[in-house]
């Protein structure tokens, strides 16, 4: 029972570490192991045949081979020697030598034999089992680099890129069937993506004309002096609302303008786009009795300068805003291997999910959504959105005292 519980134990262990190889792996040991065990069993009858062959020639041989003389052959005899006359003349032969029974030497013969074969035959299997195992490792990589494309693209797609296709090419296979699907997937995306980004667009710019109307038909009363006291309050409320909601327009907009792409780049210096945000923020960083601190160093990246501005603006109007009494700031651009990073750190309330905060709409715990702190939740949104139009990577990770560090990197120029 213990010996069972053994052997299936190591069955087992064999069967998982199996499973846990490449798919290419596993074609090349089926394959080895499909030619191995034929070649052993050709091995096998190659050598069943040849073996009663022989013993079946040794009968005959034994039963049918004479001597000189005539006499039935049941034992092999050879001549003697020849002695030397007297005279020089060799003398002549006179009888017959016994030796080994014939039979014995035949079953040597045939063992010799079936030995040579069986060691030759064998390492012959092992050269070409070596051979097919390269060869199935060879053939099995053919389909199955179509298959890593499918995935390689599967890994690195995102919506900014739905325009790539596959386009494998080939016979019309399983994998190119796996490869034509992958392809429409893709094109059915791409449309409701545009036309996502397009709803967005026209229902941000068709909103932008109602609201100012109604900032001037509330803003015009209020100037005039034509307000009663009562009603003075709820006209503030009013014109704050539609402030808010001109900002998200004015986020939705900017939002829908990134995930589109870059149609232009040039040489931007972020380091004075940093400067440029961070004296904007000053005044509101003094009224928050936040310090904001600045260290960078010249950087010059690839990109659309209006959107690095809004990029730069949001990271350290949020730091700012989301902040603590007596807080701080600190914004650092560094380059190094062609590489340049922006990080903006800044103190804070607890943060418990910082990667959430990337998604639209969403600002946070309780605290950051406070009705004192206004915002629209497209900040950071917008800031990864910039991000991945210009081939740069924002993460965010929040502090153990408080706050978050986020981290934009961008690639090399």
């Amino acid at each position: 029972m213990a010996a069972s519980s053994a052997v299936s134990g190591v069955t087992r262990r064999w069967l998982d570490r199996f499973a846990s190889l490449t798919l290419r792996t596993k074609l090349a040991l089926v394959y080895t192991g499909v030619f191995a065990l034929g070649g052993a069993l050709l091995l096998a009858a190659n050598y069943a045949m040849v073996s009663a062959s022989l013993e079946m020639r040794g009968v005959e041989l034994s039963t049918t081979a004479v001597i000189p003389n005539g006499d039935p052959a049941e034992t092999l005899v050879a001549p003697a020697p020849t002695v030397p006359a007297q005279t020089g003349e060799a003398a002549p032969v006179t009888g017959w030598e016994e030796t080994e029974p014939l039979a014995v030497l035949v079953d040597d013969y045939q063992v010799g034999v079936l030995s040579d074969l069986l060691l030759n035959s064998v390492l012959i299997l092992l050269g070409v089992t070596l051979l097919a195992a390269l060869a199935g490792w060879v053939i099995a990589g053919g389909p199955l680099r179509r298959l890593h494309r499918v995935t390689d693209a599967a890994r690195t797609l995102s919506e900014n890129d739905l325009h790539s296709r596959l386009d494998l090419h080939g016979p019309d296979d399983e994998f190119r069937e796996l490869g034509d699907t992958f392809d429409g997937m893709l094109s059915r995306l791409e449309r409701a993506f545009d036309s996502q980004r397009r709803f967005v667009s026209n229902a941000s710019h068709e909103l932008r004309t109602p609201l100012s109307v109604q900032r001037a038909a509330l803003e015009v009363p209020l100037a005039q002096d034509r307000v009663p006291d009562d009603l003075r309050p709820a006209f503030r409320r009013a014109l704050d609302s539609v402030a808010r909601s001109e900002a998200l327009i004015s986020g939705l907009l900017l939002l829908a303008r990134s995930d589109r792409g870059l149609a232009r780049t040039e040489e931007v210096d972020l380091a004075e786009v940093v400067h440029g945000a961070v004296a904007q923020q000053a005044g509101a960083a003094e009224e928050e009795g936040v310090d904001l601190r600045l260290d960078v160093e010249p950087a010059p990246v690839d990109g659309d300068p209006v959107l690095l501005e809004h990029l730069v603006r949001n990271l350290v109007e949020n730091a700012v805003r989301y902040n603590t009494a007596d807080g701080w700031v600190e914004v650092r651009v560094r380059t190094a291997a062609g590489r340049t990073v922006l990080r903006v750190t800044n103190s804070g309330t607890e943060v418990r999910d910082a990667e959430e905060l990337f998604e639209p709409f969403h600002r946070g715990d309780a605290v950051r959504l406070h009705r004192d702190r206004p915002g629209s939740g497209l900040g950071l949104s917008i800031v990864r959105s910039i991000s991945t139009a210009h081939g740069a990577k924002a993460t965010a990770r929040a502090r153990p005292e408080g706050g978050l560090v986020v981290t934009v990197g961008f690639p090399e120029l």
